[in-house]
């Protein structure tokens, strides 16, 4: 039996409907005071990619960092766990804490 990876849960605006990463305050495009919690797949498209050989103190080098997103066109900036992927490649996303962790997806299932 295969394990299914959490979802990650996100923020949906029942007023306009945009879903965005949970944050404090109002929805960043109508205003509306109220949000839902609302889970997306756990797998995502890498935009954009970096490698930090000198990162800030307290962090490992190199630090490798992905701009990736999730379905809904929710974008999250996460630190990648392993090789630095390409730029269009799937990954799979998970939430430790307040940061989120990028590994390479599995292979699709064939059939």
């Amino acid at each position: 039996m295969t394990e299914v990876p959490p979802a990650i849960l996100v923020s949906r605006c029942p007023s306009c409907t945009l879903r965005y990463l949970p944050r404090a305050g109002p929805c960043p495009k109508c205003g509306a005071q109220t949000a839902v919690p609302y889970g997306l797949p756990p797998f995502g498209t890498v935009l954009a990619r970096t490698e930090l050989s000198s990162p800030a103190a307290g962090w490992p080098s190199p630090h490798r960092l992905a701009l990736v997103e999730l379905a809904d066109a929710v974008r999250v900036l996460t630190i990648v766990d392993g090789p630095l992927p390409e730029a269009g490649s799937r990954v799979e996303v998970r939430r430790d804490g307040e940061v989120y962790h990028a590994t390479a997806a599995p292979a699709a299932p064939a059939g």
